[in-house]
């Protein structure tokens, strides 16, 4: 009897496998810089200097992407994706997670992105300025330098640790994505439910738990929701009776309907006294336009920001087949106890122009502002620059193409030798498969 129930079993797993789709993909990108220059200020004593670099093979961003495998059915799912650095010979998980259907009801668990409101991809060619140093996510950007701002961690009166080294206000970068906060791969149960013909749309109800990122420079690492011991609430050390809450909560709401508008409500409350809501707009209506996005992010958290909020907004318009301008702009303040405000300003744009299937050209512009209020003591400190890039892509087919540009970075208000302006000639070398 054990023997037939066993080759039941096994015919059964067999027959699941059978039916599965499996895919596999890998993303190669190859990135050097043929050539660099940067040029730097005086300081003190020093004369401001030049310095460059020739056929830096891993000069621009290095060789890694991603390397992928899918398999799912009507009922179920599963996705492993891992990066692979071609540069330093490492293997990092990018993505581990599974999910379950039944109907309208779906449960997802694991490490993983999940965005209603999708960033899009704005650039004609290769990691232009608006894929790149633009910040696409949704909510505060950790490009602006906003973790820089610093508070008083010990009551002395004094601001004294920079909130980068804290999970403070981390969480309210990449909002718009409710299974990472800050964009990192920390574990997250997540489930929805999809209502057809509500309003003449579709309507999306999401919700589950979601652990914190803390910052950590590239290396993922959860903060706990809340800890204390039990005795004298302070945080938990090891011999003591004590709580410890891991996930904080996350709530998603979105509408749409075809040819009007995608409507997208985000509301998270990772870590304790920690709160933040997110409304973006995606209009369907605008004709010849594509990726169109307003969105507004706001956050809190008792005794630490007093409040932090950014506005975004970034769109195509096909001017024709060919032709087409992408516009971004991102605003952002954050306000924290102890500490100045600080205000922040991304504007990029790129002019695009596809003239055959072979070549497509491009023309980014950008204007970085990690200090727009300019109210710190130093005021020659590199928060300003705009970047100029000219850029030509070779296509061989789809999803396998070659990008060069030729780039100019230059900074308004350079620091004491600090850089004042870069020249390089990165290429990108990319096979989509």
């Amino acid at each position: 009897m054990k023997k037939i129930v066993s080759a039941a079993a096994l015919a059964a797993a067999a027959a699941s496998l059978a039916t599965a789709e499996v895919t596999v993909t890998n993303n190669i990108r190859v990135r050097p810089n043929l050539y660099s220059i940067t040029n730097y200020t005086e300081k003190g004593t020093t004369d401001a200097y030049s310095y460059s670099k020739l056929w830096d093979l891993d000069g621009f961003a290095g060789s890694k992407d991603t390397l992928g495998i899918k398999g799912s059915t009507d009922y179920a799912g599963v996705v492993t994706e891992l990066t692979i650095n071609g540069s330093d010979n490492t293997v990092a998980v990018d993505n581990y997670y599974g999910w379950l259907n039944w109907g309208a009801f779906k449960l997802t668990g694991g490490k993983f992105d999940l965005r209603y409101t999708n960033r899009g991809n704005y650039t004609a060619t290769e990691q232009g300025i608006l894929d790149e140093e633009f910040s696409k996510t949704m909510g505060l950007s950790s490009k602006n330098g906003m973790t820089t701002l610093k508070v008083d961690t010990d009551g002395d009166g004094k601001t004294d640790t920079a909130l980068s080294s804290l999970p403070y206000v981390n969480w309210l970068v990449d909002f718009g994505n409710v299974a990472g906060p800050n964009g990192e791969k920390n574990h997250a149960l997540l489930g929805e439910y999809t209502l057809d013909d509500i309003g003449g749309g579709q309507l999306l109800l999401r919700a589950g738990l979601a652990e914190n990122s803390a910052p950590s420079s590239g290396k993922t690492s959860a903060e706990a929701y809340d800890e204390y011991n039990v005795k004298d609430s302070k945080v938990v050390t090891t011999g003591e009776d004590g709580f410890t809450q891991s996930a904080g909560y996350v709530f998603e709401a979105a509408w749409a309907k075809d040819d009007l508008a995608k409507f997208d409500f985000v509301f998270k409350n990772p870590l304790n006294k920690a709160y933040g809501f997110g409304l973006y707009v995606t209009p369907l209506m605008i004709p010849n336009t594509k990726n169109v996005v307003v969105g507004f992010t706001y956050g809190t958290m008792k005794d630490v920001i007093d409040s932090a909020f950014a506005v975004d907004f970034r769109a195509q318009y096909n001017i024709t087949p060919e032709a087409v301008f992408a516009l971004g702009a991102k605003y952002e303040s954050l306000s924290v106890k102890d500490a100045d405000a600080e205000n922040a300003m991304q504007v990029a744009g790129e002019f695009s122009y596809k003239v055959n299937d072979l070549l497509t050209a491009a023309l980014d512009f950008g204007y970085f502002n990690t200090d727009l209020d300019d109210n710190d003591d130093n005021k020659d400190d590199g928060s300003q620059y705009i970047n100029v890039s000219g850029r030509a892509k070779f296509s061989a087919g789809k999803n396998a193409a070659v990008t060069t540009a030729l780039r100019y970075v230059h900074t308004l208000n350079p620091a004491d030798g600090g850089a004042k302006g870069t020249f390089d000639i990165p290429v990108v070398l990319r096979i989509k498969m």
